[in-house]
């Protein structure tokens, strides 16, 4: 990787936590607001901002920062046209502790060529052969939701597109095979290894399996790495073993796996929480089911092409706002390099800043009855989205954008076309159930579902 030109001595400093000269609260001794946080996360940022306004202090876990909210505010801090956010040091204690040396872990002049190293395969070209890819898997797994009793959506998605990913990303054939299968379990524990309040190796508990889960992820990428140099595959890896930086040299094989680890968690947990309340809200609502129905049935293919991606404009409405309803990252973090002001306020350098974009999606100035489920907010004759160029974020922003965002949006149309043309799905659940936040967004129950098959 290409050695940075800036001054990252801010990456030795310590966390600045004199941040009393700031209206706020942060809760309880050494855990703060964590607890509080990941039973309802909405209501303690609307608790802050209506008490304390759009900048507070507050704690989570052993981190003490600024919870930020408001479109401005992000404006400022996701184009960071100063260069004093660093999303770095905001994910050093969290994050950082499983993905390191990962796409958005890197600031500044470290992250262009990790950015380029992903060039062609998110190209309109790879695109075309991932979707060719995906569409037999996903078809064997959504028939196979049928034969299971007291089928929940959660589990049953996660493993789908765990098989996505294995053949997408990895290149993977026999998704039934003990390679496919360790790959999985590796993940799983890895995920799971972030929901750790203790992050110390401690032998039996939950972070030390998920860095054992990374370790094994880790060896059997550089394997694959030295076997895929100079091959023509498809799959995302073979694209990032052949890709070349701006001076024509192949990537290092470790900047290769660190970002394939990462893409591994970042891209599945993602979609698999869009595609859940994608899920919910149409089982909730059989007047959207059948508009998703009914333009799935004028394709005339049990297939999506990458061609029909454009024109499924019901399914890009209603993903569009169960993500603003239920953004698949629900908190961000950044650190100020240099003291700034952020919304009138003074900011020393060094300090943590926690940044919801779930708020933004609800906030009365950007959105009409903003709890509600009416995707056609972001139809052509309303477009609430644009009435703040932050007011919905849920791929971040400015040099950090998701870069991986048309790809997520691609797998949540295909995914939506085999499962609506295969069946009609209500929720069995009775009244809203209650939010999860973490690790990944998702309603409590995993939404249970009654499915009436239609082939």
């Amino acid at each position: 990787m290409a050695t940075a030109t800036f001054d990252n001595s801010y990456l030795e400093e310590n966390d600045n936590t004199n941040l009393d000269h700031i209206p706020g609260e942060y809760g309880l001794p050494f855990i703060g607001k964590a607890i509080p946080i990941l039973k309802d996360l909405h209501n303690v940022i609307d608790d802050h901002y209506k008490r304390f306004g759009e900048v507070s202090r507050i704690r989570i876990g052993e981190q003490k920062g600024l919870l930020i909210v408001g479109g401005d505010n992000y404006k400022t801090i996701y184009l960071d046209r100063d260069k004093n956010y660093s999303a770095r040091m905001g994910y050093d204690k969290t994050l950082a502790t499983m993905y390191p040396d990962t796409i958005l872990l890197s600031d500044f002049s470290d992250h262009k060529p990790l950015r380029r190293m992903f060039q062609s395969a998110f190209k309109n070209d790879a695109m075309r052969t991932y979707i060719d890819m995906m569409n037999p898997v996903l078809q064997r797994n959504i028939e196979q939701y049928k034969n299971e009793k007291d089928f929940v959506f959660f589990p049953a998605v996660k493993k789908t597109l765990l098989d996505v990913a294995a053949k997408v990303f990895v290149g993977i054939d026999d998704l039934d095979g003990e390679e496919a299968q360790r790959l999985a379990d590796s993940f799983l524990k890895s995920s799971d290894g972030l929901t750790a309040i203790v992050r110390k190796e401690i032998p039996g508990g939950k972070f030390k399996r998920g860095k054992d889960g990374i370790a094994y992820q880790r060896d059997f990428f550089r394997k694959l790495v030295r076997e895929r140099r100079g091959t023509d595959g498809t799959d995302t890896l073979t694209y990032l073993c052949n890709e070349r930086d701006d001076e024509g040299n192949l990537f290092g094989e470790e900047d290769i796996i660190d970002q394939m680890v990462f893409l591994l968690f970042a891209a599945h947990d993602t979609t698999t929480s869009a595609l859940c309340h994608m899920v919910y809200y149409t089982a909730k609502d059989a007047q959207w089911q059948q508009r998703l129905r009914d333009e799935a049935n004028e394709v005339g293919s049990e297939f999506l092409s990458y061609d029909d991606l454009d024109s499924r404009v019901a399914t890009d409405l209603v993903f569009h706002e169960s993500l603003r309803l239920h953004p698949s990252v629900p908190m961000m973090q950044r650190r100020t390099i240099k003291a700034c002001k952020i919304g009138g306020c003074d900011v020393p350098a060094n300090t943590i800043i926690f940044i919801p974009p779930t708020y933004n999606h609800r906030m009365p100035e950007f959105w009409s009855n903003p709890d509600d489920f009416d995707p056609e907010r972001f139809a052509p004759d309303r477009q609430e989205h644009k009435s703040h160029s932050f007011a919905y974020m849920p791929f971040g922003g400015g040099p950090h954008k998701c870069i991986g965002m048309h790809f997520a949006a691609m797998v949540a149309k295909t995914f939506m076309h085999q499962f609506v043309l295969t069946y009609d799905f209500t929720t069995t659940q009775k009244g809203a159930p209650k939010a999860d936040y973490f690790p990944l967004p998702k309603p409590s129950d995993g939404v249970p579902l009654k499915l009436k098959s239609l082939k």
